[in-house]
């Protein structure tokens, strides 16, 4: 009986230790999958499975990859439209860029004030529920600029 005792005990912490955070380079890209929704359940399946493997507190903030990945896809459908604009439309598409990604840093900023009101307790625990708010917020407003770009790409592709 012990013995099988022991040996589930170490299955168990072994389980335990199997999860490794994932470098953002090593997800899949969205058009890897056939809906936007389908690639957010990938993410939000990540983040879940990150967060049920032990990693609390200030360690769960690496779980958080939401932005990181849209922020990632961002810079991949802006390069692919520069690559399908004539000369005008590129100075056009590059102003409003300028113009858009002040706004989105304006946005994180007040974003981060309110965040800090918020969760103005101190503790790990508070931390990392700060850092799955940060994410949720900036991850959607990069989400929508992503998608504005690739409907343009794939407008221009005839997709």
């Amino acid at each position: 009986m012990k013995k099988i005792v022991f040996i589930l005990g170490i299955l168990i912490s072994l389980n335990l230790f199997a999860f490794e955070n994932k470098d953002i380079d090593s997800f899949l890209k969205l058009e890897s999958f056939e809906t936007v929704e389908k690639f957010e359940s990938y993410i939000n399946k990540y983040t879940q499975e990150c967060l049920d493997n032990g990693f609390v507190g200030t360690g769960s903030i690496p779980c958080f990859v939401s932005y990181e990945l849209w922020d990632k896809e961002l810079n991949i459908y802006y390069r692919k439209l520069m690559s399908k604009l004539t000369a005008k439309e590129k100075e056009l598409l590059k102003e409003s860029q300028k113009q858009w990604l002040e706004f989105r840093d304006k946005t994180i900023e007040f974003n981060s004030l309110m965040l800090d009101r918020n969760y103005d307790q101190q503790g790990t625990m508070f931390l990392s529920f700060r850092a799955g708010d940060a994410d949720s917020v900036v991850s959607e407003i990069i989400k929508n600029r992503v998608l504005y770009l690739k409907n343009w790409y794939d407008e221009l592709n005839n997709k």
